[in-house]
């Protein structure tokens, strides 16, 4: 088998938005539609019935839209504004999906690094290695470098990586990947390898509840550093044949 290569893979930093709402229109949403009246709204964020603004969803396909717009601009949200247009047909009171925001991240000349480890006991019998106990949970760490585009994103665009990181500016209503939304906010970082040629399947690994520590901007190198650890012990790997232009398993 051929080693990994990072051309042939995608990293994502995801948030945990998750929920539903029904089409409220006696239409219902036909094709080439780019908005659509709601009700049932329910998330899991603070506010549960508003939608966020860059939220992507599926309706009645595998079609993934994102809302650009929402009415009233706070609130229960009632109408959608999303791109690309709708290319199916949802009948009134048919059932949107919410998907998790998720942003692309470039790599350049950068990396992803994770490790994880494990802690043992080792008991002693009169000074003799005796028995072995597995002592505390360790978290894993992550490292990552990434191309130093903008540090925060102009306003109407795609957030920032560090937007994403910091739950600020355009990702300012991204909601924690915990499920504890008490805790620190948190992202998931999904890495998605695509084989190229060959027979093998594909590969998403997963490395959930991902908290940053640090911060390192280099303006020369264009690269920004981040490590931090994930309140896991180990990454999720997912292997099948995927379609390499969708979402990913999570």
């Amino acid at each position: 088998m051929a080693r990994i290569q990072l051309r042939d893979t995608k990293i994502y930093l995801q948030d945990g938005l998750a929920g539903t709402c029904d089409v409220n229109d006696a239409a219902g949403i036909a094709v080439s539609d780019t908005t659509v009246t709601i009700d049932g709204t329910a998330l899991n964020t603070t506010v549960v019935d508003q939608v966020p603004l860059g939220a992507r969803f599926t309706a009645g396909d595998d079609t993934i839209h994102t809302v650009t717009a929402r009415t009233p601009a706070s609130g229960t949200t009632t109408e959608l504004t999303f791109t690309p247009a709708a290319t199916a047909i949802l009948a009134d009171d048919g059932e949107i999906t919410f998907l998790p925001n998720r942003l692309t991240i470039k790599i350049g000349e950068g990396d992803l690094a994770w490790s994880e480890s494990r802690e043992f006991i080792y008991d002693l019998d009169r000074d003799e290695l005796d028995t072995v106990r597995q002592g505390a949970d360790q978290p894993m760490s992550v490292d990552l470098a990434f191309t130093f585009e903008y540090v925060t994103a102009e306003t109407d665009n795609p957030p920032s990586p560090v937007d994403a990181l910091k739950k600020q500016g355009e990702a300012s209503e991204w909601v924690s990947s915990s499920s504890d939304l008490c805790e620190p906010y948190a992202l998931d970082v999904v890495v998605e390898h695509c084989l190229a040629c060959g027979t093998d399947q594909d590969q998403d690994i997963l490395l959930p509840d991902f908290r940053y520590e640090s911060l390192d901007f280099s303006i020369q190198d264009a690269s920004i550093s981040v490590s931090g650890q994930c309140n896991a012990t180990e990454a999720t790997s997912t292997r099948a044949d995927f379609d390499c232009d969708d979402t990913p398993s999570w």
